[in-house]
């Protein structure tokens, strides 16, 4: 399982970073924003000191689409775009969010709803990252206020996956944990694992079925397909897959800074 501590980490992992990433049909803007200390805030939209919707062009990102508050427990969200904003936290199902948020988890992504539609081949897809290699995954969630019932208790949790238990994890879903995020993102068949896996089809049901069967024992309701993400996203918050820590695509806006 993943742990995280601040002992042994290097100086920028205690950074905070907010960055407003966009890309369409003819233009990719890669990744770009600022670090933000613990108290301060940043406004992102069309008319905001970090732009969203202007070099990918799109009327339906608001002048203020958000304000992003760095918070010792996370981030504090005051989401102001009229079409709305849908949360992908690294690992877990997308959901809507509105109005203010308190999140915490190591690996956000905010897409702003433009009014296209999702699906089309002219859609822009704009999109807020707010990363933070300090934060912890907890089975809360990435909004931990927004659970209305208690845990369980529960034994001991089950042992980490095996290297190639993960492998097998991580390929078949690897379109879900992609970093910064893909839409749409479907997993992998498993025959395409098998192949990229060089092994039989076989070999990775038994891979994820040991994957599977932890996810029961950590809280999954029920049995799914191994194809199915929901044993992903319990995983995912239990610790048994380690976030994406890479930095090199940050592009720091020297006026921000």
């Amino acid at each position: 399982m993943a742990t995280q501590g601040t002992a042994a980490k290097p100086a920028a992992a205690h950074e905070r970073w907010v960055l407003a990433y966009e890309h369409g049909p003819a233009r990719r803007r890669p990744p770009v924003g600022t670090r933000l200390p613990v108290g301060r805030s940043v406004e992102v939209g069309r008319e905001r000191e970090l732009s969203l919707g202007v070099e990918v062009t799109s009327d339906g990102i608001s002048r203020v689409a958000v304000v992003v508050t760095a918070t010792e427990a996370g981030w504090d969200l005051d989401l102001r775009n009229a079409n709305g904003a849908t949360l992908h936290a690294w690992g877990q199902p997308p959901q809507q969010i509105s109005g203010h948020q308190s999140i915490a988890w190591p690996r956000v992504a905010i897409r702003f709803h433009n009014g296209q539609r999702f699906d089309q081949p002219h859609t822009s897809y704009h999109w807020v990252l707010l990363e933070a290699d300090l934060l912890d995954i907890t089975p809360a969630g990435p909004r931990p206020g927004s659970r209305t019932s208690s845990a369980t208790v529960t034994p001991a949790p089950p042992g980490p996956l095996s290297r190639p238990q993960e492998d097998a994890v991580r390929m078949v879903f690897e379109p879900l944990l992609a970093w910064p995020p893909q839409v749409p993102a479907e997993p992998l068949q498993l025959k395409q694992v098998a192949s990229r896996l060089g092994i039989s089809e076989a070999g990775v049901r038994d891979r994820l079925g040991h994957a599977h069967d932890r996810a029961l024992r950590l809280g999954l309701h029920h049995n799914v397909g191994l194809n199915n993400p929901e044993y992903l996203y319990v995983l995912v918050s239990n610790g048994y897959l380690a976030p994406p820590t890479g930095r090199n695509h940050r592009v720091a806006l020297p006026w921000l800074e």
